[in-house]
């Protein structure tokens, strides 16, 4: 019984494996697509509005951010700037958003928003350099292409989550079908036959590309699915060790009796400007000048030579005088934060620059090949099998009578049937 078993099994695996693949392979393709060039986000626009990106000159002094916040908001009238995002690079400006939300949403992401701008301030003489109107960006579309396939988020994301459970299920039963009898098979699948026929040489890439990058795979579905299910989320600070409502320390905010002082905002930055030597990447942010309750907070990325994680730390600051009185460093945080914190790192590949850019660029690119030659692959045998069809047919119509047969002495020649692909 266990070779009827395995054949079943195996049948019934691959079966599974061409149908869903078929079914989702155009999800796939045009959301890897969309990945493959989100990858390169920051070398994109720092080379695409390089002339908003980076100041005209770099100044010897940065102007403090209560003036920077007065600039931009004589320049937009109405608009209140809550935050401002920096880069330890002193050629870039600063960058300050707009984001409005639209009342009345349809299906698609751009009917979800008003007013999306990205907005890039010199710090070094006070003007405004300029905006990307983010709600039909390229860079950012191809981001929202993956994300959502450019539908209503929370439609689109449910969707592209779906598809990133199909790949793992086409990953795990893809290594089963391609996984070898015996040692002489196991060397042919494990390389590509550049030589052969083109059908062939895409069987090739499909299995045995598939082989190689199946951990990558698993890789980037699972740290993408953090963002459509939540219990994946939750699943992963369990397995961390942690309970997911603790992960993330909270508390409480001070009370704002005197309303925000913009000195404060002042004094909190230069103190957060020099918490780490190694810091690349900053988000500081204001309260509103009429909350009851608020915070001035900076969110820092640095590099740690001795951390594997994307680190990061976090202060908040008193918003009355600008007195440090809370921090989140990157020693203090749990195992499931510090993954957290590192997720989207991982999953767009800039975790450890270029080296893992590239793999994730490479990757995001097979990935959306994969369902192309899925598709040929399937397309190949259909064709295969109408013309052994036909053969059949043509052979039975072209048949010498049997009592020819008997007289004749000579017997036909079967005809010669077609070289598998496969």
């Amino acid at each position: 019984m266990k070779h009827p078993i395995k054949r079943i099994l195996k049948k019934s695996i691959g079966w599974l494996h061409l149908w869903i693949g078929l079914v989702a392979g155009l999800i796939i393709l045009i959301s890897m697509f969309g990945a493959a060039v989100f990858v390169w986000e920051d070398e994109l626009t720092n080379w695409y509005y390089q002339d908003l990106v980076f100041v005209p000159e770099v100044g010897e002094e940065l102007l403090p951010p209560s003036e920077l916040f007065q600039v931009i908001e004589e320049a937009y009238p109405g608009e209140e700037f809550r935050s401002f995002g920096l880069s330890n690079d002193p050629r870039k400006g600063y960058t300050f958003f707009v984001f409005k939300r639209s009342a009345s949403p349809g299906w698609t992401w751009w009917s979800t928003i008003d007013r999306y701008e990205r907005i890039y301030v010199d710090p070094y003489q006070g003007k405004v350099l300029g905006s990307i109107d983010m709600k039909h960006d390229w860079i950012q579309n191809c981001r929202r292409l993956h994300q959502n396939l450019l539908l209503y988020p929370k439609v689109g994301e449910m969707i592209v989550g779906i598809a990133a459970l199909i790949m793992i299920f086409m990953a795990l039963s893809g290594l089963y079908l391609w996984w070898p009898k015996n040692w002489r098979m196991l060397k042919m699948r494990l390389k590509i036959k550049w030589k052969a026929r083109w059908r062939r040489v895409n069987w090739d890439l499909h299995s045995v590309g598939g082989f190689y990058t199946y951990l990558f795979i698993l890789f980037f579905a699972t740290t993408g699915l953090v963002w459509t299910f939540n219990w994946w989320r939750d699943g992963i600070y369990h397995l961390l060790g942690n309970d997911p409502q603790e992960v993330f320390a909270k508390h409480e905010l001070p009370v704002m009796p005197c309303g925000l002082q913009m000195e404060a905002v002042d004094i909190a930055f230069e103190d957060a400007i020099q918490r780490q030597n190694s810091w690349y990447e900053m988000s500081f942010r204001r309260p509103s000048e009429d909350q009851e309750e608020g915070e001035i907070s900076a969110f820092i990325r640095f590099k740690h030579p001795d951390s594997w994680w994307e680190t990061s730390d976090s202060y908040a600051y008193h918003p009355e005088t600008g007195a440090l009185y809370w921090d989140r460093t990157h020693e203090d945080k749990l195992l499931g934060e510090k993954w957290r914190n590192a997720n989207y790192a991982m999953h767009v590949g800039s975790i450890y620059g270029w080296p893992t850019k590239i793999i994730a660029f490479i990757s995001a690119l097979f990935f959306a090949f994969l369902p192309i030659s899925g598709f040929l692959i399937w397309w190949g045998r259909k064709k295969k099998k109408k013309a052994k069809r036909k053969n059949k047919s043509s052979s039975a119509a072209k048949q010498i009578p049997r009592k020819e047969v008997v007289k004749s002495s000579v017997k036909p020649k079967p005809e010669k049937e077609p070289t598998p692909f496969v």
